[in-house]
């Protein structure tokens, strides 16, 4: 993705840390005729050998999308954060209007996991979305021949990470009258995303001062 200098995410664990925490994802994979074909899924990032890290996923075996895993083509895995439009208005000079963002791609190659794999998967994923569940499921919770039941309806894979591009795009650009005059119109507007666009650039403006 095109990623101006001053928005760049370089840092592996902050990266790492955006992705577990905005896991549901964008799969795109290239279709023999070459057309792009995406799936939205949750993804996550797992550990493998030493210090490394993979992403861990499944389609619906009926989405015909996962007979392009497994090939030489690499796949994409689109994760997305907070975002919200952002009104010249609320600056001391004229502009024009932008939006910010946060935003993290992945390519690498993918390969389809066996039926062990993924009932190992399957049980660190639920575990992990269920640990705030006032009763939560697991898989220990259902019976084997249940599971593996519905384990044929998936197809499990896991991707490295051959390449990976952060993008914060919060008007670091800005001086700080007009940084804060941003962050006061966004705490303004009572949406989840604006809330959260304020609440990181206050934060990384806080730590860039230090």
């Amino acid at each position: 993705m095109y990623v101006p200098k001053n928005f760049s995410v370089t840092d592996r664990d902050t990266l790492f840390q955006f992705i577990r925490e905005n896991s549901f994802a964008l799969l795109v994979t290239t279709g023999d005729d070459g057309v792009p074909v995406a799936t939205h899924i949750p993804i996550e990032l797992l550990p493998t050998e030493g210090d490394q890290f993979q992403l861990v996923g499944h389609l619906a075996k009926a989405n015909p999308q996962w007979k392009l895993l497994g090939r030489d083509t690499p796949a994409l895995a689109i994760f997305s954060g907070p975002h919200r439009y952002i009104s010249s208005s609320w600056y001391d000079h004229v502009n024009v209007p932008t939006w910010n963002y946060i935003s993290v791609h992945i390519t690498g190659q993918t390969t389809l996991l066996t039926q062990d794999e993924t009932l190992e998967f399957l049980r660190k994923q639920v575990d992990k979305h269920e640990a705030h569940s006032t009763c939560p499921v697991s898989i220990e919770s259902m019976t084997e021949d249940f599971v593996r039941r519905e384990i044929r309806g998936i197809v499990a894979f896991k991707m490295t990470i051959d390449n990976i591009q952060g993008a914060a795009k919060l008007s670091q650009n800005r001086d700080d009258k007009n940084y804060q005059s941003i962050i006061t119109e966004l705490q303004k507007q009572g949406d989840q995303d604006a809330d959260a666009i304020a609440t990181e650039m206050a934060a990384r403006r806080s730590k860039s001062g230090q």
